[in-house]
């Protein structure tokens, strides 16, 4: 997931020498067995990729409205596409649910995985979230 301006420059420049790859691929796959797993391997990467930039580009412009839960296992990165729809940097995420940045950038850079459920719990609490279906501001 992007979770800053910064990342979303990197994944749109590797997305582009992804692309230029492609078109070399193309030549080999004729000639190259290999050639064609790789090709297949390197569009599955791209459009990933893809998918990465459109959902974060959405949260920015459509804010809360644009987070999704597409199962369960998307809940722990509610407070990342929170803090993006907020257009809220780390630093001020973490003065909002009182939790240390370097929690906050470790628990994102981890995807909330090894949060405690005492700390997510709090973090949700601070967003004043009343719904996860359809995430809207209580």
């Amino acid at each position: 997931m992007i979770t800053s301006d910064r990342q979303l420059t990197v994944t749109r420049k590797k997305i582009q020498s992804l692309e230029e790859s492609l078109k070399k691929i193309e030549e080999d796959v004729k000639s190259k067995p290999l050639a064609k797993a790789s090709k297949i391997q390197t569009q599955a990467t791209v459009k990933e990729l893809y998918a990465e930039v459109v959902e974060y580009e959405e949260l920015k412009t459509k804010g809360l409205d644009a987070i999704q839960l597409n199962d369960l296992s998307e809940i722990m990165l509610v407070p990342i596409k929170y803090r993006i729809a907020k257009h809220m940097t780390q630093e001020s995420f973490a003065k909002v649910v009182d939790i240390p940045l370097r929690m906050i950038a470790r628990y994102e850079s981890e995807g909330y995985r090894n949060i405690t459920g005492e700390n997510f719990h709090k973090i949700l609490q601070k967003l004043h979230l009343k719904s996860l279906g359809k995430l809207k501001e209580a």
